[in-house]
């Protein structure tokens, strides 16, 4: 098949980069990271999550982080984290337009993620869905965590992705995030769940989201890819990790992935040298915290560029 000429990169670390660090990062340098990442060329920014700030502190100023960067960075797309109905109701009063409803297709980490089986978070997003009319321009995508692995059961049956998919489907949502959420994934699983979902839903956009805890996020890319997947979730710097999913570390580092697609000939919007800037920019204000970014520590080819100091 022929392979996309562009991929589009979605960033998360705001969200998921954030969430699991024991340090809170203000409102202003959540603000800066953001305006860093948009200026690199981001265009669909995950801001945060509207989640209760007793499970997840570093959400606690979510409202205020949205609306600043509403109403000061333009043409990025910011999208947010939602659980349920009330993070939706909480998320679109701010004015965030662009919903990412999470649920697990494995039972045992929905309960110990959001508290609920995956059936009554289905009862969730349908309550979601008939929120959306009344809100212009407002939309979901739906992200089916532990799509490759659950740090509970490990092995999740390949059926049950693809039941959930259908019932996500029936339900009129048309944009499906696969999540590798504690990154049990390898390239051949990623190309049979891929390859079974773009020939089952051929009307669903499919994007992947990829943890790099065993060194695998860009090879399972490149397998989507392959297959006709050009829409990936990463976080700067490799931050990530789930509070709720026992060894789940960073995600795929932005920088890495769109290294790898922008040496292969594959157009991405991002500029890597200002990508590099932001990591900079993320290690002053998490200096404590050791980032997982393979490019940011070998720096560009070429003697003039030097690697970020981690």
């Amino acid at each position: 098949m022929t392979m996309a000429e562009k991929v589009e990169i979605v960033e998360v670390g705001p969200r998921d980069g954030l969430q699991n660090l024991s340090c809170f990062i203000e409102t202003r340098q959540k603000v800066d990271l953001i305006r860093h990442l948009a200026s690199a060329g981001l265009q669909d920014i995950q801001v945060g999550g509207f989640v209760s700030p007793r499970a997840i502190p570093q959400f606690g100023n979510i409202a205020e982080v949205s609306r600043t960067v509403i109403e000061s960075i333009h043409g990025v797309r910011f999208n947010a984290l939602v659980p349920n109905v009330k993070g939706a109701v909480d998320a679109l009063s701010c004015g965030i337009r662009h919903l990412s409803f999470v649920f697990s297709v494995s039972e045992a980490h929905n309960k110990n993620n959001v508290g609920k089986t995956p059936e009554e978070s289905l009862q969730e997003l349908a309550a979601i869905l008939d929120l959306l009319p009344s809100y212009r321009g407002a939309a979901v995508t739906v992200d089916l965590a532990t799509t490759f692995g659950c740090p509970f059961i490990v092995k999740v049956p390949e059926e049950r992705v693809l039941l959930y998919v259908q019932k996500v489907h029936e339900m009129g949502v048309r944009r499906i995030t696969l999540c590798d959420t504690v990154g049990f994934g390898n390239p051949r699983q990623v190309q049979r769940i891929a390859t079974t979902c773009l020939s089952s839903f051929p009307d669903v956009t499919f994007r992947c989201h990829f943890h790099n805890t065993r060194g695998l996020g860009c090879a399972n890319a490149l397998a989507a890819y392959e297959l006709g997947i050009e829409s990936f979730d990463t976080a700067i710097g490799g931050l990530g990790g789930c509070p709720f999913a026992p060894g789940a570390t960073g995600n795929t580092a932005t920088e890495d992935m769109a290294f790898m697609f922008s040496e292969m000939g594959v157009e991405t919007g991002i500029s890597i040298p200002r990508l590099l800037e932001t990591v900079r920019f993320l290690r002053e204000i998490i200096p404590s915290v050791k980032l997982e970014s393979s490019l940011a520590r070998a720096g560009l080819p070429g003697a003039e560029h030097k690697g970020c100091s981690m």
